[in-house]
C-alpha cells in the first residue's frame, strides 16, 4: 500500500522566495554608505571646480566690457557700474547678500592703459581664493581648502 502524499515541505531549494535577512539588507546598506562616503568629497570639488570656471567666464565677461568701454574712452572703467550696461545682470557686482553668490567681482585697479578686475570667493565655507585678470586677458588665481590641493581655473 502506498502512503498517500501530502504537500511537499519547503526546505531549502524548494518553495517559494524568502525574505532578505536583517544580515544582508545591512550589508547592502553599509555598502552604500561606503560608496557614498568615498563620493561626496570627490562631488564637492567637482561643484567648486565648476564655480570656479564660471567665475573665470564671468571675468573674461568684464574683460570683454573693458576692452569695449576703452574703445569708447580711452582709459578703463574703475568701477563695475560703469560697465553695467555691457554686463550681464546675473554677474553678482558686489553683493554677498544676493541669492546664490559665491563671488564677488569689482574693479580694484583701472587707468587709461592698463586695469586689473577680481573675483573673490564668498560663502564659501572651507574653500577661499580669488581670480584676476588684466588687460591681457590672463585669468590667475587659485582656489584653496586647507588639506587639498588648490582648484585652478580650467581654461586659459
Amino acid at each position: 500500500m502506498t502512503r498517500p502524499r501530502g504537500p511537499r515541505r519547503d526546505g531549502p531549494g524548494r518553495g517559494p522566495p524568502r525574505a532578505y535577512t536583517l544580515v544582508e539588507s545591512m550589508v547592502v546598506l553599509v555598502t552604500m554608505g561606503v560608496l557614498v562616503a568615498l563620493a561626496v568629497p570627490r562631488f564637492g570639488r567637482a561643484l567648486e571646480s565648476a564655480r570656479l570656471d564660471v567665475a573665470g567666464a564671468n571675468l573674461r565677461a568684464i574683460w570683454t566690457a573693458e576692452r569695449i568701454y576703452w574703445l569708447r574712452n580711452r582709459s578703463y572703467a574703475a568701477d563695475l557700474a560703469e560697465l553695467s550696461d555691457l554686463l550681464d545682470p546675473s554677474i553678482n557686482v558686489g553683493d554677498p547678500a544676493a541669492p546664490g553668490a559665491f563671488y564677488s567681482y569689482s574693479v580694484v585697479a583701472a587707468d587709461s592703459s592698463s586695469f586689473a578686475a577680481t573675483a573673490v570667493r564668498i560663502n564659501g565655507g572651507s574653500w577661499a581664493g580669488a581670480l584676476t585678470i588684466t588687460q591681457d586677458g590672463k585669468v590667475t588665481g587659485v582656489l584653496a581648502k586647507g588639506g587639498e590641493p588648490d582648484i585652478r581655473v580650467g581654461f586659459e
